[in-house]
């Protein structure tokens, strides 16, 4: 890990104004990052819909114990370079999206989609639950990221809902992070063990009871102390996960649907899944679910005891643009 507003206009922007409004949000509004908080998590979310906020901590913490005590210097995304961030492609944008690293964690800097809103509805459905919206640049797509998680919880769901305004062709979309538990300010290391898949028994198979396929799960612990954290979905999309050279940049889901370029490492990499949706008419809403999944070792990361065999989450349609935003019942792993 190396050391360390414009608003938007078009068919996608106007039409998502028109769907906040008669939900009562506010949009077209810079917002400040809000923070999440719980006995085992502590994170925010910026104003450009990605985890932690530049070098302002806290970027992503744990506490394995429950116990709320949060170490600075424990940090997956602090110091250096915070990078977490989502990619988006099609054929008629390219690769667009927005990292955290740019522009000290507001919109801005290389960030191509522009907030629409930022709200905070913690206590209701979910302990805490933080809504992000944006549309690209030009116009063309619309994402909206709902993060959400109980007291209880040593995990982050995240629920992308992406909408077309416009045709699109071969849409994929990316969500990664460079996960640094022991980059400490002094004594410490950026590298981290990474690998594809959760291999609970170490006996070079996925089969057995518990573990997890290559294509659904990525994850890294801390050269020192063990830390983990990892990228899990089973979502019904096809998804694929990848381990990328770059630390610090790559938002592309091309490179995480190929499947990166290592099966595991050793190093300052990068972790990231991916999902292929095709094409998109306009209007098309098409809803992703995911997670981050955090413990102080691979194997006590926060799973269900079946990770196929989760509930499905309602979807709230906001009028006029098809926007799904998340209305789901409280379960520990509430991911499809």
């Amino acid at each position: 890990m190396s050391s360390p507003n414009s608003l938007g206009s078009g068919l996608g922007s106007a039409v998502l104004a028109t769907g906040l409004c008669l939900f009562g949000l506010s949009s077209y509004a810079t917002a400040a990052p809000i923070s999440m908080s719980s006995a085992f998590i502590l994170t925010q979310v910026s104003d450009d819909g990605t985890l932690g906020n530049g070098s302002v901590f806290p970027g992503l913490q744990h506490d394995p114990a429950g116990t709320g005590s949060f170490n600075e210097n424990q940090d997956y995304l602090q110091p250096g370079t915070p990078f977490e961030g989502f990619g988006f492609r099609s054929a008629e944008t390219g690769e667009i999206g927005n990292r955290n690293s740019d522009a000290a964690g507001s919109v801005g800097g290389d960030d191509d989609f522009i907030q629409d809103f930022l709200t905070d509805l913690s206590g209701g459905t979910f302990d805490n639950h933080v809504r992000w919206g944006g549309t690209s640049a030009d116009g063309f797509v619309t994402i909206v990221h709902d993060f959400f998680f109980n007291n209880d919880d040593e995990l982050i769901n995240i629920e992308t809902s992406i909408t077309a305004n416009v045709d699109l062709a071969d849409a994929s979309f990316a969500r990664a992070i460079d996960p640094d538990p022991d980059n400490f300010p002094s004594g410490g290391t950026a590298e981290t063990i990474n690998f594809r898949g959760l291999d609970l028994n170490t006996d070079g198979d996925l089969d057995d009871p518990g573990e997890i396929a290559e294509n659904s799960f990525v994850g890294s612990e801390g050269a020192i102390n063990g830390a983990a954290l990892a990228l899990f979905s089973d979502d019904p999309l096809l998804h694929n996960t990848g381990i990328v050279t770059e630390c610090c940049t790559v938002i592309d889901p091309d490179r995480y649907l190929s499947g990166g370029d290592f099966p595991s490492s050793t190093g300052d990499n990068g972790i990231g899944i991916a999902f292929f949706m095709g094409d998109l008419t306009a209007g098309q809403t098409v809803t992703i679910n995911y997670a981050y999944v955090l413990g102080d070792t691979v194997v006590t990361v926060d799973l269900p005891d079946d990770p196929t065999d989760v509930p499905e989450p309602a979807s709230l349609v906001i009028f006029g643009l098809g926007l799904a935003g998340l209305v789901a019942g409280r379960r520990r792993f509430l991911v499809r």
